[in-house]
């Protein structure tokens, strides 16, 4: 489900990266991040070019390019060291590897290097030479965690499991990072056998989460079911179901308990260990907004488990904020179609074919999956989503409606469909539907800001329970104190009111906060002529179209200039 925006004007998802041109020199033909066929001469070009692309985030076009730069420049470290890493961010493993072959103690990126030749010898069953390069690796930034988890699993396949869990020791001192620690030492002491140890460690790696979360959840749940405890896994996942009930992981686990199935174990080889050590940090840096950091990681759990498939959405999800959404679906169509999780990677598919300009291919599979699952209500929802996006407010409407009528009794959490279904309502002009709705939200979450603005502005609009209005604006100021939409509400409540030094006030400091929106600027130049600065009303005003308005603001926008603002149907002249 998309984000919903804290205003009444609503704007569409995410924005496309806009390509600019390259400057380059003489011929050699290059595929541009658009796709186009363009002329790209020498290194110092493709250099330029693949410097651009990694600037918007098309890695894999900055990645083509620097390896042109690398066949003109074969041997320069610097280079060599800049494809690899575009390599390994890209998941174009198979070149990273002979790149990393090629660096030297000297090179900047070895440590990267050495850690990709290290899970290459493990793939193949080498773990002794995996220890030996984990061992040279400095404990600096990342792979302060990251190494002794790696090299306790490589050591787990060189049959030291004591070795294992005094390596993986170092983390549990660790700040933030004793959880790593009882994690791993657990999937550890199950692999080995050590069932009474493993249960201890599991225990504690849950104790005292206030907000369980899901893989740890999961992790354990398989111990429990396979250890003869299908009773205490059952009240774990349902609950972690209380919190997060459309889950269909849990579900899932729940219905094999209910068939009295056995799972396999979460991590069954060293391999598979590595692998979760690597999407752990991959989440971790994630979380962080470490978005390229992040990526490198999931690439290399993927590398190291291809059937993994939160690694495969952590990669699609990094891809979608780059947006580069052709290679983000492809990444969800990777996970099996048997996965739990390949139903959200569906949803997220249907996002990125309509930020493609292919909504209708997107509704197409929202439809086929609202009727694939009559009992969940999220596909449906998403529809309304992409519908209001695309200004089909009367369309979002149904598709709102389908979805709520789903949902047997709404809860705290489900505010923002509410608040969604309440935008699709106002604009396509159903008002006493969407003021109940923004009501019913606020029942909900009484300080959630979004919403107090959207009905404050909505009821200046209409002329109606200001103060009210003007009271609820204040407050979502308040809470969002930089947020340029619900400040421009509050100066256009002070307009209304007729309090003009007051919106003025406001609404500079909204331009400040949004400078590129037209209805903040044509707002600004109405609360100017009131305060009887003309020309700065006629500047902001010729402002506020040069920023493309919606087409029915244009023509008042043009009446204004021509005629300034209009009291008792009469033009009010200007002084200037």
């Amino acid at each position: 489900m998309t984000l919903p925006l804290g205003r009444r004007r609503w704007a569409s998802g995410f924005a496309t990266a806009a390509l600019a041109a390259l400057i380059v020199a003489a011929p050699v033909l290059a595929k541009t991040p658009a796709g186009e066929d363009r002329v790209v001469t020498s290194r110092y070009g493709s250099y330029l070019s693949a410097r651009h692309a990694e600037t918007i985030s098309a890695i894999d076009d900055a990645a083509q390019f620097m390896e042109q730069v690398l066949a003109a420049d074969p041997d320069n470290d610097r280079i060599i060291g800049h494809a690899f890493v575009l390599l390994v961010n890209d998941g174009r493993m198979e070149q990273a590897e002979k790149l990393a072959a090629r660096a030297t103690p000297q090179s900047s990126w070895s440590p990267l290097a050495n850690m990709v030749l290290a899970l290459k010898a493990a793939k193949t069953g080498d773990f002794a030479g995996a220890d030996k390069r984990m061992a040279g690796l400095a404990l600096r930034g990342p792979y302060e965690v990251l190494v002794p988890l790696l090299r306790a699993w490589v050591q787990v396949g060189l049959k030291q499991p004591d070795q294992a869990l005094k390596t993986l020791g170092a983390l549990e001192a660790m700040d933030g990072f004793a959880n790593f620690y009882n994690l791993h030492s657990a999937l550890i002491l199950d692999l080995a056998g050590r069932t009474k140890e493993a249960s201890e460690r599991f225990d504690k790696a849950t104790a005292g989460q206030d907000t369980p979360v899901l893989r740890l959840v999961q992790a354990k749940g398989a111990f429990l079911e396979r250890t003869g405890h299908a009773d205490a896994a059952r009240k774990m996942y349902e609950d972690f179901l209380k919190q997060a009930p459309e889950s269909l992981i849990i579900q899932e686990a729940l219905a094999r308990i209910s068939e009295r199935k056995k799972p396999r174990a979460f991590v069954a080889s060293p391999t598979e260990g590595m692998a979760e050590a690597l999407l752990d940090m991959a989440a971790a840096l994630r979380q962080e907004s470490g978005g390229r950091s992040a990526m490198i990681y999931a690439r290399l759990a993927h590398y190291m488990r291809p059937d993994l498939g939160p690694a495969l959405i952590l990669i699609g999800n990094v891809l979608d904020s780059r947006a580069q959404y052709d290679d983000a679906i492809a990444a969800y169509r990777m996970i099996p179609k048997a996965s739990p999780l390949a139903w959200p990677a569906r949803l997220s598919i249907s996002q990125d074919e309509n930020e493609l300009k292919r909504t209708d291919e997107a509704v197409k599979e929202l439809e086929a999956m609202a009727k694939e699952r009559p009992e969940r209500w999220d596909a449906l929802i998403a529809l309304g989503d992409i519908l209001r996006g695309r200004e089909r407010f009367a369309e979002a409407v149904k598709a709102y409606d389908r979805g709520i009528e789903r949902i047997s009794h709404l809860e705290k959490r489900h505010w923002v469909l509410l608040y969604s279904r309440g935008i699709a309502l106002e604009r396509s002009k159903q008002w006493p539907r969407a003021e109940a709705d923004f009501k019913k939200a606020l029942e909900f979450e009484p300080d959630q800001p979004f919403v107090l603005n959207y009905l404050g502005y909505s009821w200046v609009e209409q002329g109606q329970n200001l103060q009210e209005a003007q009271k609820m604006i204040e407050r979502a100021v308040e809470l969002r104190q930089d947020d340029g939409y619900i400040t421009d509400s509050l100066g256009w409540v002070f307009y209304r009111t007729g309090q003009y030094e007051s919106a003025v006030k406001q609404l500079e400091r909204a331009v400040e906060l949004r400078p590129q929106d037209a209805t903040i600027n044509d707002h600004l130049g109405d609360a100017y002529w009131k305060v009887g600065r003309y020309h700065e009303a006629r500047f902001q005003w010729k402002r506020a179209l040069s920023l493309k308005p919606d087409a029915d603001q244009v023509p008042l926008i043009e009446a204004k200039l021509a005629h300034g603002l209009a009291e008792a149907g009469k033009p009010e002249k200007s002084n200037n």
